[in-house]
């Protein structure tokens, strides 16, 4: 994200010491996004405050105008919009680099962020014709990358117990999420669906060798990773050896419904 500086002391009549601040919290943000640095909590901080500066009762000394990526607006959704997607993603950068137990509760801002978009947009009644096409105006590309960031909240877990529920949980999230927006970083899509049929594999009797076989076999075709190669063979070792059960299965993954997943970002969010 490129962007320009601002200087709201300038252009908005406010408490003149709020608005230096908000103007020196922005400069920070956006030397983090040139630097590539992690600003985090300085993106809070200013976002909250812009929140605060950004009331229908403030009024402009001269008119102010948000640049990013060479696109500007007038409007403060639009400069909302920039910084709630930038905490959102060095939120999930923190995830990724933390412990599980501390992963979770970044990757559980990450989503509250992208939610946090989906409402910003909710008020945002007029929309310039150069801008109204961005993603970042768009409520798909909110609602995927909240379905993604999520993903990786339960495959958090997983990591922790490697159990099918939150495996289950993260590719049913990343499966949606690729469906409402295809532009987005899907790579470990395959894997997440292999470890669940893994698990799922583990769940079924000693009678369903056979469909363990065959399920094994989709994993090894997704991800062909050494330890579901060797899971694969010790089923079809022990079908071939004693239960010759027909190599078969009609399972797939189910998705999950639009309201189960509303309903699991709010549960995440929160």
């Amino acid at each position: 994200m490129k962007t320009s500086p601002i200087f709201f002391e300038r252009h908005v009549k406010f408490n003149n010491r709020e608005l230096i601040k908000a103007s020196e919290l922005r400069r920070k943000v956006t030397q983090g996004v040139t630097h590539n640095e992690n600003m985090y909590s300085k993106s809070e901080e200013y976002y909250k405050l812009l929140s605060k500066i950004s009331v229908d009762t403030t009024t402009l000394k001269h008119p102010l105008l948000f640049l990013w990526n060479g696109k500007s607006s007038s409007c403060w959704n639009f400069e909302k919009l920039h910084i709630l997607t930038l905490m959102s993603n060095w939120a999930h950068d923190n995830g990724i680099k933390k412990e599980p137990k501390e992963a979770k509760q970044w990757f559980a801002k990450a989503v509250k962020h992208e939610m946090q978009s989906l409402l910003v947009l909710n008020n945002y009644l007029w929309k310039d014709s150069d801008v109204q096409t961005l993603p970042i105006l768009q409520y798909r590309y909110h609602l995927a990358k909240a379905l993604l960031f999520a993903s990786d909240y339960y495959y958090n877990m997983y990591t922790f117990k490697q159990v099918l529920s939150p495996i289950r949980m993260s590719y049913q999230l990343m499966e949606i999420a690729s469906r409402v927006w295809k532009k987005l970083e899907y790579s470990q899509l395959n894997r997440r669906h292999a470890l669940t049929l893994k698990h799922y594999v583990e769940s079924l009797g000693e009678d369903e060798c056979g469909q363990k076989v065959a399920l094994m076999q989709q994993a090894v075709s997704l991800d062909n990773d050494s330890e579901l190669k060797t899971a694969l063979d010790k089923y079809k070792g022990d079908n071939d050896a004693v239960y010759y059960k027909e190599v078969k299965s009609d399972f797939t993954v189910p998705c999950l419904s639009l309201e189960e997943s509303f309903q699991t970002l709010l549960n995440v969010a929160t």
